[in-house]
């Protein structure tokens, strides 16, 4: 019980602090951190539709970052964009799922084996879009 209250308590905090967070680069890398750790867990744990509600605000704060500041962070958005993938894999939204895993290729994620071996993007394996993309990785 306690465990679930904490949980409940860090997920209302976490939804509250990502509503609107100040963003700069340093603010955003540690958001960032929190952001994929969260996330990661919420995939782990085939959360998928609370996994995709936290990566799309995480994606958000990344979309409002300047010019600059987004280069800086193209590895982190990467990282988010498969996760999305993962996420919307797992919920059956396959058009979205190869779409951000593309994305996530495009900027500079690289690697291949643990998208071919990661077993929320096993239901993309049977879309010739997927080998398309596996393949263009880089690495």
């Amino acid at each position: 019980m306690k465990k679930l209250s904490l949980m409940i308590a860090l997920g209302s905090f976490v939804f509250l602090s990502i509503a609107k967070p100040a963003i700069n680069a340093t603010t955003f890398e540690t958001y960032s951190k929190q952001m994929q750790a969260m996330t990661a867990q919420y995939i782990q744990e085939k959360k998928f539709d609370v996994a995709g509600k936290a990566i799309a605000k995480w994606i958000e704060t990344y979309e409002a970052l300047a010019d600059k500041e987004k280069a800086a962070h193209r590895a982190t958005y990467a990282a988010a964009m498969y996760q999305q993938a993962c996420s919307y894999a797992q919920t059956n939204e396959m058009f979205k799922a190869l779409k951000s895993l593309k994305e996530a290729v495009r900027n500079g994620y690289s690697n291949k084996n643990e998208a071919l071996n990661d077993p929320n993007l096993a239901p993309l394996k049977s879309y010739s879009e997927f080998n398309k993309i596996i393949d263009s990785i880089k690495g």
